[in-house]
């Protein structure tokens, strides 16, 4: 697919508004090498699952033999501030733009990714396409998608997410087309060393604050029953798992879309054991969630929900986070993403913060250089790292 002049060919482009009308051969050919976020089975699952809730749109893209060389996935989804440390920031816009953010706080978003899973999880193209030039055919692809008026109420912001620290340079080709940088955040990435076969041998590597820390969290979940759920107690527990899972999304400082637990059924049916899903029961009822991906050596943990009003008696949350570094040492990955937010009790045990970032554009011109320099200004929020290993003689 490379032209002999060493460039990359020019790209014809096919759109759609629905996974169940784009050529699914097509589609498939080029994410054999993608995220598992991107095949067709995972996102046909979530496509149906928030059906009236939320919209899609698909982009497969061909070079000049007319071959399938990438594919783009977008979602539209509301950005709510609920409650953030940056509304004064917002409110130092002043008057008019910033006042109208200010009334509502809530942003309608068109953005080219998966606003339920970390990561760039967006756009993927064959090995030969640079990170670069992807990024160009997703920055155009969205603007056709704004332009054209696809949308109703018109979006107000283009989002591109979420991008991790070696592909930063190039992303400069958006910030080229006016996206600004957005670090909000962080990342907490554990890297598993080798030599943990399991819980206990994690404990040895730990000083004896962190063993002692860690021995209290599995003392006070003693009473809690833990188990994985199958596809069909999965749909039997679904409105207990959004009631959970919607707990912990309303003391989130941002709500980025909301979804509908009902599509672990399907997804768990499509993983199967690279999805997991636990619950915890106390006294035979279902108090709390965890869920993961397995991908290839990485634990991806995706969301959780428990019942705040028991949480702080039975360490719902910090038993959750201790099993999930269980089940990768268990699975041999070799890292954990835990994910944004808790990053101070998630680098207890030993997770470490990484930065990333989102590229944000406002589709008007003048609110968008109004918005820029305050995306730019903005710092994931300081927290204490722990350091609970014991420390290495040289």
């Amino acid at each position: 697919m490379i032209a002999s002049n060493g460039k990359v060919p020019a790209i014809r482009s096919s759109l759609y508004d629905s996974i169940h009308m784009i050529h699914r051969e097509d589609w498939k050919k080029v994410a054999e090498g993608a995220s598992p976020y991107l095949q067709y089975d995972h996102l046909s699952a979530l496509e149906d699952a928030m059906k009236g809730t939320m919209d899609f749109r698909y982009g497969i893209h061909y070079c000049e033999q007319n071959q399938p060389m990438g594919i783009t996935y977008f979602q539209v989804a509301d950005l709510v501030d609920n409650g953030s440390a940056y509304r004064s920031g917002v409110e130092k816009l002043g008057k008019g733009i910033g006042a109208r953010i200010i009334k509502d706080m809530k942003v309608h978003c068109l953005v080219s990714g998966n606003v339920f899973h970390c990561g760039d999880h967006g756009s993927y193209f064959k090995p030969e396409v640079s990170t670069a030039h992807r990024l160009m055919v997703v920055e155009d692809t969205m603007r056709r998608f704004d332009k054209g008026c696809y949308f109703k109420p018109r979006t107000n912001v283009l989002i591109v997410k979420e991008l991790w620290p070696e592909q930063y340079h190039a992303a400069k080709t958006l910030e080229e087309k006016s996206y600004a940088p957005l670090a909000m955040e962080v990342n907490m990435v554990m890297e598993v060393d080798p030599a943990w076969k399991d819980l206990d041998t994690y404990q040895e590597a730990l000083n004896a604050k962190a063993r002692t820390r860690l021995r209290s969290v599995l003392k006070r979940s003693a009473k809690l029953e833990v188990g994985d759920l199958s596809a069909t107690a999965i749909r039997n527990a679904a409105p207990r798992l959004q009631e959970l899972f919607d707990q912990v999304l309303e003391r989130s400082p941002f709500i980025f879309g909301r979804l509908t637990m009902g599509v672990y059924t399907a997804w768990k049916t499509h993983w199967k054991n690279d999805l997991i899903i636990r619950g915890y029961h106390l006294d035979g009822e279902l108090v709390g969630f965890t869920t993961a991906f397995v991908l290839g050596d990485t634990l991806d943990v995706q969301y959780v929900g428990f019942d705040y009003a028991l949480n702080e008696q039975h360490g719902i949350y910090q038993r959750m986070l201790v099993d999930l570094l269980e089940a990768g040492l268990q699975r041999g990955v070799r890292r954990i993403l835990y994910g944004r937010t808790a990053e101070q009790t998630k680098s207890n045990l030993g997770a470490q913060p990484v930065n990333m970032r989102f590229y944000v554009k406002h589709h008007n011109a003048l609110a968008n250089k109004l918005v820029g320099p305050f995306l730019r200004s903005i710092k994931p929020a300081p927290f204490e790292q722990r350091a609970p290993f014991k420390a290495v003689i040289a």
